[in-house]
């Protein structure tokens, strides 16, 4: 890769950065991420700062919760609160909001659904992450969480990005038919029915790992790489 283009990292440095990145006043000392910022100026995130949740083995962290903050006009934001209703004992989140405001896609595990993965010796079980759907009530609150019929207990389902239409629903996955570890992409939705999964290939995707996409109101796909 790096015959085939060896002045990537020099142009790469040579270009302005598009954005001022600056401290949000939400963060906290543990991980917060996945942020999205709402039509109606909710900003929803997963975070691990809820104390009163079991330790995750893996980084000794509590569990992921989702998030809610307001973001006010004048650039700060409220108190973050949970969001009662779509938090599970697992990890929950991040998610994506319709451009309406009234349908969310969260990432959860597969244990909810009581599905899972055994190890080889049958001592352990292993998750999967779950792609869900809820619906916005009056009154603000998220009911109706379900999982999405795409989900599969051999391989994850993760970061969901809903396109300004509502139609296509990006995520990154690892299951079969990628380029790679992790890979984004896209599925049809049609009210409660979607389509056949579709990789976005390998304009998109490498032989490492994609994740985290993010889709404008004009059609500008942002994503994570480690294979670029």
């Amino acid at each position: 890769a790096f015959k085939s283009n060896p002045n990537y990292l020099t142009e790469l440095k040579a270009k302005r950065p598009l954005f001022d990145v600056k401290a949000s006043t939400i963060s906290s000392d543990k991980s917060d991420f996945g942020a999205i910022l709402t039509n109606d100026n909710y900003i929803y995130f997963a975070s691990a700062r809820n104390e009163a949740r079991k330790t995750y083995g893996w980084n000794d962290q509590p569990y992921l919760d989702l998030y809610q903050a307001i973001y006010n006009e004048d650039g700060t934001m409220s108190e973050p609160t949970l969001v009662e209703s779509v938090n599970t004992k697992w990890h929950d989140g991040p998610a994506a909001v319709t451009a309406d405001g009234n349908t969310m896609y969260i990432t959860s595990e597969s244990f909810n659904e009581n599905k899972f993965e055994k190890s080889e010796d049958k001592k352990s079980k292993f998750s999967r992450m779950y792609l869900y759907k809820a619906t916005k009530q009056e009154g603000g609150s998220w009911s109706d969480l379900k999982p999405l019929s795409i989900n599969s207990v051999e391989y994850s389902l993760r970061n969901p990005s809903i396109s300004n239409d509502g139609k296509t629903l990006y995520f990154s996955s690892d299951m079969p038919g990628g380029l790679g570890g992790e890979d984004i992409w896209k599925v049809s939705v049609n009210g409660d029915e979607y389509g056949t999964p579709e990789n976005l290939g390998d304009k998109i995707n490498t032989p490492g790992d994609e994740s985290f996409p993010y889709i404008t109101s004009e059609n500008m796909l942002y994503f994570s790489s480690n294979g670029k």
